[in-house]
């Protein structure tokens, strides 16, 4: 969507009052009483909020772990105990992956109002309940009614990655987020011991109840998680809010199309095997444990590379790979040695993107919401996950062959590829988190800010922006270098404060290089400032001082900061000059 309203401005030459270059090194400008200096230090890296963060991350991943073994638990027990054959399976193991994604949200939302100190020990009970019901099911529909409920499980995810989330500093989140999801390692490696234990399910049911049970009498002595004291809104406005956002932003399909992948792998590649190459289960089963471990691998590799670099070619990278393999898989290979590996990458590619994603929106998510929103965001990439294996088993049902569906995926995944690719910057912003107005006092400010704190942190800027948007008026100062990007730039910076601030018109004004004064526009600057509009003016890196300091003094702004980012510390403000300072 482009800005509601673009200005071109062209002005003569710098202002003489600025000063002359001297050995190639502008000077520091001054107008009136602002200055605005060429750098500022970035501020030191923040503390941990939990005073044991390893404590909390190691209590957090086996929890996941364990719910996770118990959300996908009712698979072994329609097989080893039933014999059901690949279609009903497919039909009956999305039940409780269902069960899982419609959670997510409202145990994400509970988790912002009551932290996770609660609701881990809540969803471990819930799940350890349905493992103790699935032990003693002696039916068919029994099982699949105890099995169902223990999708809940599948919530603990979003408990988790919120108490991680909070608990750690904004350089490290996408890192340690990939190390709580390898979580789904460990409920691998309990699945093989539960079924050495006990192949037929029912013991080890009741052993991983057990299990469930005792965590959550731990986790509710261990964890420590602060959550926000006040409470505006309530809790299903708050759902319902984000929910809708979700849904509506093309990350989200992102973020299903990788999660869904990591999903459809793990709950459904066995019967797939089983069918299409007429391996055994076990054999079928130990195969998927391995490719899971490698996503899991693959999506702690895609938090770390967040965590330093830009995201977008890197999600193009995995969407246009998983999609050539895809095609790969259409051309159907005879032996499963053959087909193992392509799946495999495939999973590794989606795990990778996954990690990616979930680093990206947990970044840009305020600690007060981050539940609700990972809680949304995960509930469309579960349902996602639903998608790639009705798809397979329904065409493969009706035309006997796998190709056509692994065709179509194929070409969603390119569809995808492209899309990150045009729509770059948009991506980078994250998943948007709307920010509501303050009451109180306003203060006219300036922000300035360069193109190279946007091009890593563009997410963790535009939200600084938008909270400090909603308690003052607020101009921004943007510099870039290119004329082209520029625009494109502008046009993200734009669309991102946009989404954030509902209440809030957002224009830009572009400004063209040697701005010599900007008297005339200032009065339908500070028009615009009046109504509760934020004006973006742009110009270039060079004149980005020039402009800010000019803009400063004749709009008599009351503070002046820099908007900085740090992939340690994340998007910071440091005041230049205030009113009155002297």
């Amino acid at each position: 969507m482009l800005p509601r309203l673009i200005l071109r401005v062209d002005t003569g030459l710098c202002n003489p009052a600025a000063g002359s270059t001297t050995m190639g090194v502008p000077p520091t400008p001054r107008v009136g009483d602002v200055t605005i200096p060429q750098a500022l230090p970035l501020p030191a890296a923040r503390s941990a909020r939990s005073l044991r963060p390893g404590v909390t991350l190691a209590t957090a991943t086996v929890g996941f772990a364990l719910n996770l073994r118990g959300w996908l638990l009712l698979g072994p027990h329609l097989v080893e105990r039933f014999q059901i054959g690949p279609g009903a399976y497919t039909l009956l193991v999305g039940i409780p992956v269902a069960v899982g994604a419609l959670a997510r949200l409202p145990v994400g939302v509970l988790t912002d109002r009551y932290g996770a100190r609660v609701m881990f020990p809540a969803v471990s009970l819930t799940t350890a309940a349905s493992m103790f019901a699935l032990g003693y099911a002696d039916s068919l529909p029994a099982i699949i009614v105890a099995g169902s409920a223990a999708g809940v499980g599948g919530a603990a995810f979003v408990v988790g990655a919120s108490l991680v989330t909070r608990t750690f500093r904004y350089g490290r989140r996408g890192l340690v987020l990939g190390v709580f999801g390898f979580g789904t390692a460990g409920a691998v490696a309990l699945a093989g011991a539960l079924r050495w234990m006990d192949p037929q399910g029912r013991r080890a049911a009741l052993a991983l109840g057990g299990l469930l049970a005792g965590y959550a009498a731990v986790a509710a002595l261990v964890i420590r998680d602060d959550i926000a004291v006040h409470r505006v809104r309530s809790p299903l406005r708050a759902g319902i809010e984000v929910a809708r956002l979700a849904l509506a932003t093309p990350l989200s399909l992102l973020y299903g199309l990788a999660l869904g992948g990591v999903v459809a792998i793990a709950a459904y590649l066995p019967p797939y095997l089983s069918e299409a190459y007429g391996l055994r289960w076990f054999q079928a089963a130990t195969l998927t444990g391995t490719v899971v471990v490698l996503a899991a691998a693959a999506r702690l590799a895609g938090g770390w590379w967040t965590d330093r670099r830009p995201t977008v070619r890197l999600l193009v990278f995995c969407y246009a790979t998983a999609a050539g393999l895809c095609l790969v898989m259409a051309l159907q290979p005879p032996l499963w040695p053959l087909a193992a590996p392509v799946i495999a990458v495939m999973a590794m590619c989606d795990g990778m993107a996954n990690g990616a994603l979930l680093a990206l929106i947990g970044k840009a998510a305020r600690a007060d919401s981050v539940g609700t929103v990972i809680g949304a965001a995960g509930a469309a990439g579960v349902l996602g996950g639903l998608l790639p294996p009705l798809l397979l088993a329904g065409i493969g049902h009706l035309s006997g062959s796998f190709a056509t569906g692994w065709t179509l995926l194929g070409a969603m995944l390119l569809v995808a590829a492209s899309y990150v690719r045009t729509h770059g910057l948009r991506i980078g912003l994250g998943l948007a988190v709307r920010f509501e107005p303050e009451p109180g006092p306003t203060a006219m400010t300036l922000a300035v800010v360069g193109e190279s704190e946007t091009e890593l942190g563009a997410a963790a800027v535009v939200a600084r922006l938008a909270e400090l948007a909603t308690s003052d008026e607020l101009v921004v100062v943007f510099g870039s270098d290119e004329r082209g990007r520029r625009r494109q730039s502008a046009q993200a910076l734009v669309a991102g404060l946009r989404d954030r601030l509902p209440r809030h018109s957002v224009v830009a004004v572009l400004v063209a290089a040697h701005t010599r004064v900007l008297e005339g526009y200032a009065a339908l600057l500070a028009e615009f400032v009046d109504v509760g509009t934020v004006v973006i003016v742009v110009t270039a890196t060079a004149e980005l001082r020039d402009v800010a300091a000019e803009l400063s003094h004749r709009l008599a702004v009351d503070r002046v900061l820099r908007v900085s980012y740090s992939p340690a510390v994340g998007a910071g403000l440091h005041e230049v000059w205030i009113r009155g300072s002297g």
